[in-house]
């Protein structure tokens, strides 16, 4: 994803940031779109993209957990962000 869509799509969404996060996410349905970085940790990816493609969760990818970290407005690399789905 490129980096300017990557920061418009964070800024304007709820999210979760981090595996357990995503993850629990995933499994009660909250979080629609999941952005996995390249550089996270190979069995790590596995994960979330076998969670999320059972689910019919979106899968996005970034090139960097560094990119993913600033883009979500935390000051730390994030592998993975969960966008949350706005209750209504």
């Amino acid at each position: 994803m490129e980096r300017e869509k990557l920061i418009e799509l964070l800024n304007r969404s709820s999210k979760v940031v981090g595996s357990k996060q995503v993850l629990k996410g995933i499994s009660d349905g909250t979080v629609r779109c999941v952005i996995v970085a390249a550089d996270a940790d190979a069995e790590l990816r596995k994960k979330i993209v076998a969670a999320a493609s059972a689910r019919g969760v979106k899968i996005e990818r970034t090139p960097s957990k560094r990119q993913l970290g600033d883009a979500a407005g935390v000051e730390v690399a994030a592998a993975v962000v969960g966008i949350v789905e706005r209750r209504r």
